[in-house]
């Protein structure tokens, strides 16, 4: 074909046929670059496949991060609501002024539990290295943006807002608290429906009912219902606690927004 153009380009000159010349150039000319941006549409259209490609596979990695962390949020948050509760409870003990029970030995156990996730982000960081414009969801970009950078950090251990109320309250807990050594009292709780993975180890799990032997025991309850310390350490970890337990709904709103937005985009086109 080079040859071909080579012949008819040697004859036009040969004849002295100038016009005719500038005529078959500008078309040679027209030729390559029709050419090249041929070539170059083909090889957009290769970038793109190849791009649209890798979304999907980055996309389902995220899926099973975030499925992986949801199990998680749904444990941690069965922790942390407990945890509230029994803080309302202890609180109600000591403004009824009511007489010990040994169940309460469980409500002060969980007082003092606090829980964080540690997320999966391997996948993530490998979208962000590719560039988050590869996602052609923009509301699933966005919510990814949300979860990762956003609702993740802030309850995550070594990025949480307010203290850990395990270590907030260790001091005190050491001086006014003994462990429950009786292995004869049993806690129960009956957890929703939708708890993916139960935070105990338990003996029975029937109906979703938990049962174990543990808890924490005031050495002096009476002194501890008159210790405006402890109130005090009590209304704090309210705060503490109620602040943390509304970022793990959002973060778990947000986690169920996005798994079927990601199964949206990887059944299209399939």
């Amino acid at each position: 074909m080079i040859k071909f153009f080579r012949h008819i380009r040697q004859r036009l000159l040969t004849e002295n046929k100038v016009s005719k010349y500038m005529f078959y150039a500008i078309g040679e000319i027209l030729l390559v670059v029709i050419g090249i941006v041929i070539a170059v549409q083909i090889g957009n259209w290769n970038n793109d496949m190849n791009r649209k490609k890798l979304e999907k596979i980055l996309l389902s990695q995220v899926k099973e991060e975030i499925l992986m962390t949801l199990n998680d949020l749904e444990s941690d948050l069965s922790v942390l609501l407990l945890g509230q509760r029994s803080n309302a409870r202890i609180l109600n003990y000591i403004q009824q002024d009511v007489v010990y029970a040994d169940s309460m030995c469980f409500d002060f156990m969980f007082l003092i539990q606090d829980e964080y996730i540690y997320p999966k982000e391997a996948a993530y960081g490998k979208l962000k290295e590719e560039g988050l414009d590869i996602i052609q969801n923009d509301s699933l970009k966005n919510l990814l943006q949300s979860i990762y950078e956003s609702q993740f950090p802030r309850i995550s251990k070594d990025h949480a807002f307010f203290p850990d109320i395990a270590e907030f309250l260790s001091e005190y807990y050491q001086e006014h608290f003994k462990p429950n050594y009786d292995m004869s009292l049993k806690f129960k709780a009956e957890f929703p429906n939708d708890t993916i993975q139960y935070p105990f180890s338990y003996t029975n799990h029937e109906n979703k009912i938990v049962q174990r032997t543990e808890g924490f025991v005031p050495l002096d309850f009476e002194a501890l219902k008159n210790d405006y310390k402890f109130q005090m350490l009590l209304r704090q970890t309210v705060k503490f606690r109620g602040y943390k337990i509304r970022r793990y709904i959002i973060t778990k709103n947000i986690a169920n927004l996005i798994i079927p937005l990601i199964d949206k985009e990887l059944t299209q086109n399939n």
